[in-house]
């Protein structure tokens, strides 16, 4: 992404993250990336390519979130959940941006390929840290359980409050590697 691409898609991550996807007109999201309207829809030629552009953005920053962190033993495989938990202190504690956006939009197979591309790397990041530290067991199972406690984290915070998330989730989560055995 060219620079004013990129900090265009950032100024609409963060107006839709705050405000939603229905809310906002096309001027107020103009206003809120501090461009013109000929320069927003250079980058972004309809609301569609703009949310898609917005979930770009999300999905590279969250993914540049989850990075690093104990290279190996559980801690490795639970760095998802903490960071997550980190991201709902810190970032955004609004439920999940792509699903938020799928359930507005749900005829946009643009929108959809976008969500569905997201959930489909974040699962695998949970399958990738499992190889890690159980190389050649039958993980996937695992991977699948761990991916479905990230998100029903990410809505649990909304109702519950993020540190009863975060701990449930852990939990759950350590309960779960302890029954296969990796701990």
């Amino acid at each position: 992404m060219t620079d004013t691409r990129t900090r265009i898609a950032s100024d609409l991550e963060r107006s839709f993250s705050a405000q939603g996807f229905a809310e906002q007109g096309v001027e107020a999201l103009r206003a809120g990336a501090d461009v013109s309207l000929r320069t927003l829809y250079k980058h972004f030629p309809s609301r569609e390519a703009m949310i898609v552009g917005a979930l770009e953005h999300r999905d590279r920053a969250y993914f540049d979130w989850l990075a690093g962190g104990p290279q190996d033993g559980v801690d490795h495989v639970l760095h998802p959940l903490v960071r997550l938990g980190d991201w709902l202190a810190e970032v955004a504690n609004t439920g999940c941006l792509f699903l938020n956006a799928w359930a507005e939009y749900p005829d946009s197979q643009a929108i959809a390929a976008t969500v569905i591309d997201h959930k489909a790397r974040l699962a695998d990041e949970f399958r990738l840290r499992l190889d890690r530290v159980a190389p050649g067991r039958d993980t996937g199972h695992l991977a699948e359980t761990l991916f479905l406690l990230h998100e029903g984290m990410t809505q649990a915070a909304r109702l519950q409050g993020r540190e009863k998330a975060t701990e449930a989730a852990l939990r759950a989560a350590r309960a779960a590697l302890l029954a296969e055995g990796i701990c």
